[in-house]
């Protein structure tokens, strides 16, 4: 099952060894299309679930952080059973894992604005899109958005 992980700094140590699967302990949130999501979105089809679940993921991941930061969401594949549902303020994409699991990462995806931006701007966020094999140049672009965005840069 794909889960979408807002970044924390664990992933992201593994991400910097250029990690092909993170370590996730159980009760990790996480954002993934699941039968309730596809019950509450009856004729959407399974493109546009998982794009939802990534953006709901990146919005988590903005209010996580300071105004001025993008944000990185790793999707990630997981067994069938490892989510469950999660509270109801997580949205209908919000799941959490039953056990610590390892994920195989699939993807990463940074976003083009920073959060300030993205929460004037009335659209989704645009997000890049990054292979495994391209961690670390995800890294080094949401560490420059970072830099660039600091004070006195």
């Amino acid at each position: 099952m794909r889960i979408y992980l807002p970044l924390t700094d664990l992933d992201r140590r593994t991400l910097e060894i250029a990690g092909t699967r993170v370590d996730l302990d159980a009760g990790r949130a996480a954002w993934a299309v699941t039968a309730e999501a596809r019950a509450d979105r009856p004729g959407e089809d399974e493109e546009d679930l998982e794009y939802e679940a990534l953006q709901d993921a990146v919005h988590i991941a903005f209010g996580a952080g300071p105004s001025s930061a993008r944000a990185l969401v790793i999707a990630a594949d997981v067994p069938e059973g490892a989510p469950s549902s999660a509270a109801e303020d997580a949205g209908v994409f919000g799941v959490v894992l039953r056990e610590a699991t390892s994920a195989r990462i699939a993807s990463l995806h940074v976003t083009e604005q920073n959060a300030a931006a993205a929460d004037a701007d009335d659209t989704d966020p645009a997000l890049l899109w990054f292979d495994t094999s391209e961690a670390t140049d995800a890294l080094a672009y949401l560490d420059a958005a970072a830099r660039d965005a600091a004070p006195g840069s």
